[in-house]
């Protein structure tokens, strides 16, 4: 009879409903080397985004509401990340852009370790990734010989709808990493700037009015 009575009072305690969620977070620092986080933000100075997964709908405890704000803006979606730190450009077509060409497609590829980038080829070169070898005795030393196993990333063609905000996040990427490029790589990311930025201009996705055309 007593623990009929616990039981009963148990269940008119209130009960709240704790969020459980997984944060992963996506570092690319100033080489353009990504790297996934989880459950720790970036270091200081890298482009970090972050993806959240597993969130559970909380039941919150009734409190006295404050004076209502304007909420803040929302971070700008890239599939499945958020950018919260790094590029960010606001960018948008220019209306008189509409008469040119659609920009040359884009792919969203997935690599074996899971990394995300945008490509211009379905078919991206296959990576070979190293294999640990050991000799007839066992041992793992150094010389001993090498193997690697081919790991063919994965790639899907971003929609139509989708082409301008990937190409524009292409640019901010190559922008990002042309910034902190040493004397020894500044003139190939100048180089890979310039073509990203030149595809843009030469499309729809222009967010110029382009140039009108020369007259003889």
């Amino acid at each position: 009879m007593r623990g009929l009575v616990i039981a009963l009072l148990l269940l008119c305690l209130p009960w709240t409903a704790r969020a459980q969620e997984t944060v992963f977070y996506k570092c690319t620092d100033a080489k353009g080397n990504v790297s996934m986080q989880n459950g720790a933000p970036c270091a200081a100075g890298m482009k970090q985004e972050v993806r959240r997964i597993g969130a559970v709908r909380t039941v919150p405890v009734p409190v006295k509401k404050a004076k209502a704000e304007a909420p803040p803006p929302e971070p700008k979606q890239y599939g499945d990340f958020v950018l919260v730190s790094g590029p960010n450009s606001q960018r948008a077509p220019a209306p008189e852009a509409a008469g040119l060409p659609a920009p040359p497609p884009l792919y969203q590829c997935a690599n074996w370790k899971g990394d995300t980038y945008y490509g211009e080829t379905a078919t991206p070169a296959p990576s070979c990734v190293p294999l640990q070898v050991t000799g007839l005795d066992g041992s793992s030393a150094l010389g001993v010989a090498s193997a690697c196993e081919v790991k063919q990333d994965s790639c899907t063609a971003v929609p139509d709808e989708q082409l301008c905000a990937a190409w524009y996040r292409r640019l901010d990427e190559a922008d990002f990493k042309l910034r902190y490029a040493d004397d020894g790589d500044r003139r190939g990311r100048q180089a890979a700037f310039d073509a990203v930025d030149a595809k843009i201009k030469a499309s729809r996705c222009s967010t110029t009015a382009p140039a009108p055309p020369a007259v003889p």
